[in-house]
C-alpha cells in the first residue's frame, strides 16, 4: 500500500512538467525579424558627449495557440559589411509584450553608444548611413512567461540592407 503512495506524487509531478514541456516546444515556434533599424545622430560639444543611437522594431509571429508574456530581451546588433562584421552594441527590450496566440507583434527597442564607441564603429555605420549594403545581426536571449510558467530561450534574426534591397 504504501508503494502507492509514493507513486502518486511521482505522477503528479511528470504530470505538472508535461506543460512546460508544451510552452518550450510552442517557444520554438516563434519568429524574429527585423523590420525597421533607424540610425540616429545626436551631436554635442565637447565631442566625447556625442550619441548615437538605433532604433528598432523587431516583429515577432506566435504561430502557436500559446499566448506568451515578453517579459525581457536582451541582444547584441552587429553590422556586417564587405565582409566584415563589427558589433554595433548591446540592445534592451523597452517594456514587456504581450503576445497573443496565432498572433504577431513588435517590440520596440534601441541601443545608443558613445562617442569613444562611435570612432571604434564608423566605418561600418558610415556604410549603413550612406546607402551601402550589408546586413544587420541581431542575437539575444528572450525572457517570457506562458501561463505563469517562466522560459528563455535564444533568438537569432538580420535583416539585409542596400544593394537592390
Amino acid at each position: 500500500m504504501r508503494r502507492a503512495w509514493l507513486a502518486l506524487p511521482v505522477l503528479a509531478c511528470v504530470c505538472a512538467c508535461s506543460p512546460l514541456k508544451d510552452y518550450q516546444d510552442a517557444a520554438r515556434l516563434l519568429r524574429f525579424h527585423l523590420d525597421r533599424v533607424e540610425p540616429s545622430v545626436h551631436l554635442a560639444l565637447p565631442l566625447d558627449r556625442s550619441r548615437m543611437g538605433f532604433r528598432m522594431v523587431i516583429g515577432v509571429d506566435n504561430p502557436s495557440q500559446v499566448p506568451f508574456h515578453v517579459l525581457t530581451f536582451s541582444g547584441d546588433l552587429k553590422l556586417e559589411t564587405r565582409g566584415a562584421i563589427q558589433p554595433i552594441g548591446r540592445i534592451e527590450l523597452a517594456k514587456p509584450l504581450d503576445l497573443p496566440a496565432a498572433g504577431t507583434g513588435r517590440m520596440d527597442a534601441e541601443v545608443t553608444f558613445t562617442y569613444q564607441e562611435l570612432r571604434d564603429n564608423w566605418v561600418a555605420i558610415q556604410a549603413a548611413a550612406r546607402g551601402g549594403s550589408g546586413v544587420w545581426h541581431l542575437e539575444g536571449t528572450l525572457k517570457a512567461e506562458a501561463f505563469g510558467l517562466p522560459l528563455s530561450f535564444p533568438v537569432r534574426t538580420s535583416r539585409s540592407f542596400g544593394g537592390g534591397e
